[in-house]
């Protein structure tokens, strides 16, 4: 199923300044979704806060209790009347610490677009657990610090290889939507059937890769998996190396598509990434070698299928000497 696009920028550009025209109001505005059930996007501008809301009214149960629930975020059954849908039943997630309203614009955006996308809301339940605790790592985590060096470069391979191949070949908003690293999916990109999953290494003489799942190099499901190995060189005192002028570079590439602006903007700010904290970055990163390997028959992996019941959450390495022979030129 194809996704829709919808600018939720321009929504909320909208909505925003309409609510300041109307304080004592709740703007809001309904998102057209897959099912057809009704969802709306809204500001309350005497609160400054943002709010998302679901109709249950058809019949939808959420169990509320199985929901993750974290700091700045309050998930409320109220009734309310919105436009023409009035006294009604609806699931509110909304905003709970002031002047956090950018972060909460995209995360609402993000929420909603996992949440009309839906053919039925007979997944919404488990849409809602899996979305939110994607982002509850982010809320727990976030501070006014500087990704560690070790997410700045697993990060830069990952817009590299979005930079270098995917937007070349596929439309800004499509390579968006393939990109789901952020989403803390088992593989980094994942399109029609194929996976890639980016690996850097940084170490003097580039011998293993870091596998951090049982899944990560599992083909079941998919046409075919590849693995691609961003071999660097780390510099110190390089801020035109660093990941900010990376992010800075895809940003000029996607520019002119606010629908895909707008979900890179929510994809680094899944993984921790402060734009505000942009120049202070100033170690840098080259690519020394690119390799790329297809996981077939034979790669050296431990995935799901080998492992005893009860084993999980596994961490490994791959010698990288061991993958020659699957090595793609």
């Amino acid at each position: 199923m194809k996704m829709k696009k919808i600018d939720y920028t321009e929504i909320w550009k909208e909505i925003n300044e309409e609510s300041q025209n109307n304080p004592d109001s709740l703007i809001a505005r309904k998102i057209p979704a897959e099912s057809n059930e009704a969802v709306f996007i809204a500001t309350d501008f005497n609160k400054n806060i943002r709010c998302l809301y679901i109709d249950l009214s058809s019949g939808i149960y959420i169990n509320q209790n199985r929901l993750p629930l974290f700091r700045g975020l309050d998930v409320a059954e109220v009734n309310s009347s919105i436009g023409d849908y009035h006294n009604r039943r609806f699931l509110k997630i909304s905003q709970t610490i002031p002047e956090t309203e950018n972060i909460f614009e995209l995360f609402v955006s993000d929420i909603c677009n996992d949440i009309v996308n839906l053919a039925s809301f007979s997944s919404l339940e488990f849409t809602l657990i899996s979305s939110l605790n994607e982002w509850k790592v982010f809320f727990e985590k976030y501070t006014e610090e500087l990704l560690p060096l070790s997410v700045q470069q697993g990060l830069f391979g990952e817009l590299s290889f979005l930079e270098s191949y995917i937007l070349k070949k596929y439309t800004a908003y499509e390579a968006m939507c393939y990109w789901t690293g952020a989403k803390r999916t088992n593989h980094d990109f994942q399109l029609h059937g194929t996976a890639v999953e980016v690996k850097t290494s940084a170490g003097k003489q580039h011998k293993k890769i870091q596998i951090n799942s049982e899944k990560q190099l599992d083909t079941t499901g998919l046409k075919k998996l590849f693995l691609a190995l961003y071999c660097l060189n780390i510099h110190d005192n390089a801020p035109e190396k660093s990941i900010s002028s990376k992010v800075e570079s895809v940003r000029n590439i996607i520019s002119e598509d606010p629908v895909a602006l707008t979900i890179f903007e929510a994809q680094l700010t899944r993984v921790g990434y402060n734009k505000n904290l942009a120049h202070l970055y100033i170690s840098g990163f080259s690519v020394s070698k690119i390799k790329l390997y297809g996981i077939t028959a034979g790669f050296p992996a431990i995935t799901t299928s080998m492992l005893p019941e009860g084993v999980g959450d596994l961490k490994y390495s791959v010698m990288i000497s061991s993958c020659g022979k699957f090595e793609i030129n």
